[in-house]
């Protein structure tokens, strides 16, 4: 057995050493699958789709909400959270009887590793977690000012979202050696504005498609060229790059070598 403190609650626990494991985070479920826990995962949560085989797992609940009974069916060990938004979550669950370890959200692509050396001393895997550090560790040396010039990066989390100084999406940017035009905001997450992005006039821009979303490079010019900012640089001389979903926005191990993918530019721009 292992005993176990949540900081954010409070409370100690005891696990068995090989316990039946659940995920809340997709974050947490790639860092589970990073560090050799794989096998000990029993559910995950509907956004949990880094490693593909996460969808192969019972999935029980969203970020913010989960299925009392499908969690209770699974009878977990463990269940994994983060901080922010699910913390209400965590005590929720916790006055249900849960054993709940909580991580905190990064704010810098550096955290990564913190959370993912966190989660390894939990789980007895410490090894695990520093041989896979150094291989990520390759990944971020890589990409380390490989690029230039200005940048707007932007999500669609329902309306357009953007990533100010006080963000993980902040610091990859600024690793690979782009200028976030956004990154005097102290900030995590920011509505752009759009007289503010025309001053600034941005070289390049990064759109990351939600999961579902429409990819289609075209639309995604059209849409720029309808708010007015068909003379913002990026836009005149075809600089849009179109990101899959989960590219910027996942926080887990795999950033790294999405962020490798932006470097060697095997995502599509848009032909101005």
């Amino acid at each position: 057995m292992r005993r176990v403190f949540n900081e954010v609650t409070g409370i100690s626990f005891e696990i068995p050493d090989e316990p039946r494991i659940v995920s809340l985070a997709p974050s947490i479920t790639d860092i589970l699958h990073t560090i050799g826990a794989w096998k000990w995962v029993v559910g995950v949560s509907i956004y949990c789709n880094i490693p593909p085989e996460a969808k192969e797992k019972p999935r029980v609940g969203a970020y913010l909400k989960v299925m009392d009974r499908r969690l209770a069916e699974l009878e977990p060990d463990i269940i994994f959270t983060t901080t922010g938004a699910q913390r209400e979550t965590t005590f929720k669950l916790v006055e249900e009887g849960y054993n709940v370890y909580t991580v905190p959200l990064p704010v810098s692509i550096y955290g990564i590793f913190e959370n993912m050396f966190a989660i390894a001393n939990v789980l007895g895997l410490t090894e695990n977690a520093l041989r896979s550090s150094k291989e990520l560790l390759e990944e971020a040396l890589y990409t380390k000012d490989r690029l230039s010039g200005s940048v707007y990066y932007e999500i669609d989390l329902g309306g357009p979202i953007t990533a100010g100084k006080i963000s993980y999406i902040h610091t990859a940017l600024e690793h690979m050696g782009l200028r976030n035009i956004y990154g005097d905001v102290e900030e995590p997450w920011i509505q752009p504005d759009t007289g503010y992005v025309l001053e600034k006039n941005p070289e390049i821009i990064l759109y990351e498609v939600k999961p579902g979303g429409d990819d289609d490079p075209e639309r995604i010019k059209k849409m720029f060229i309808e708010r007015g900012w068909g003379d913002v640089d990026a836009v005149k001389n075809g600089r849009i790059y179109v990101l899959e979903p989960d590219t910027l926005a996942h926080y887990g191990p795999a950033l790294f070598k999405k962020m490798r993918s932006i470097v060697d530019t095997f995502y599509p721009s848009v032909e101005g």
